[in-house]
């Protein structure tokens, strides 16, 4: 049976025509990478997974970071204060942890705000089509922002760009306005975190108005905090939801159990999906099915539990949706949303 599951899915990645993720990754390769994440691994507050993973149907991973530390001059993001994640984090590791959780494929979401560094990272997936797409970073509405995007997207690796993380608040002005205007043009896309005071719901939302042909995802359950959910957040995401051109990261679901505000101490997070059911059908109701797109965020998951872990608790919840569902927000959304549309 697992034999015929493995086979079929071969043909299927050879007969899949997106590109650059419809590649494929092969089921074996050699690393030095440390031992993979596994569900057993308590000291992450992993849980037993209920469905082996060759079972479950593919998983595209769409929110991971790669940075090296020890590279000369070092790196913006993460800072030696963030010690579990201020390390070297490069493919080799990431690629045996994700093999081994049943992931087949991976995009790269840059962090740091130097335009070079996305060069850095593409220079890191050169050669594995394991690693699918690069979100690049870059200062919308800056003036060099033409000349870094075109050299960017000169890359079919570079899908889209992550904005107002490090750079100006987002205000929607001429600037602003023109440099999303254009990444739309390109057909790339705009992941964009908000949460707390960074980046207010109805300034995505009045983003998502000004420029409706733009596919923007809001990362990381959209700032997504506590057991129960703040009816201000309700709201925010029912008027978000209405616009059919923003999507929501079904992602780091540990960090709405993060006590502080900051990520420079680990902290543990509950492994029962009823935890984040609440929250997670708020999104459902929302966005619906084929506007959740799922990613681990690792290494940052591991701060607050395992990459298997977060897996399983996705796979609980949407088991009750079916596996249509299921494998719109584990896979199939993620293809549609970041293939570049010229």
């Amino acid at each position: 049976m697992l034999t015929s599951i493995k086979t079929n899915f071969a043909t299927l990645c050879l007969t899949m025509a997106l590109s650059p993720l419809a590649a494929c990754a092969s089921s074996s390769s050699s690393t030095t990478a440390p031992p993979p994440e596994t569900a057993g691994d308590t000291s992450k507050a992993a849980a037993p997974l209920a469905v082996p993973a060759a079972q479950r149907g593919p998983i595209l991973d769409t929110h991971i970071h790669l940075y090296q530390v020890t590279r000369p001059g070092g790196v913006v993001w993460p800072e030696a204060k963030q010690k579990p994640i201020y390390r070297d984090v490069l493919p080799a590791e990431y690629e045996a942890i994700a093999k081994q959780n049943g992931i087949i494929g991976t995009g790269v979401v840059e962090a740091s705000p130097v335009v070079e560094d996305n060069f850095k990272v593409l220079e890191m997936m050169k050669g594995d089509g394991f690693f699918r797409f690069l979100v690049a970073q870059l200062e919308i509405g800056s003036p060099s922002f033409s000349a870094d995007l075109a050299r960017l997207a000169a890359d079919p690796r570079v899908v889209g760009i992550r904005g107002f993380l490090w750079s100006p608040k987002l205000t929607l002005d001429q600037k602003q306005l023109a440099s999303l205007e254009e990444l739309a043009a390109k057909g790339m896309t705009l992941d964009i975190i908000s949460r707390g005071t960074l980046n207010p719901k109805d300034k995505v939302e009045a983003l998502a108005t000004a420029v409706p042909r733009l596919r923007i995802i809001i990362d990381h359950l959209a700032g997504a905090k506590g057991a129960t959910p703040d009816p201000a957040w309700v709201d925010a995401m029912q008027r978000l939801g209405k616009h059919p051109n923003i999507y929501i990261k079904f992602s780091s679901f540990f960090d709405m159990y993060n006590p502080a505000s900051t990520e420079d101490e680990p902290w543990k997070a509950p492994t029962d999906v009823a935890a984040y059911k609440p929250h997670f059908d708020v999104l459902m109701k929302a966005f619906g099915e084929d506007r959740l797109i799922w990613g681990s965020n690792w290494p940052v998951v591991d701060m607050g539990g395992s990459l298997a872990s977060e897996i399983e608790i996705a796979e609980l919840y949407l088991k009750e949706f079916g596996q249509e569902a299921r494998d719109k927000v584990m896979f199939k959304n993620a293809q549609k949303f970041y293939a570049r549309q010229p």
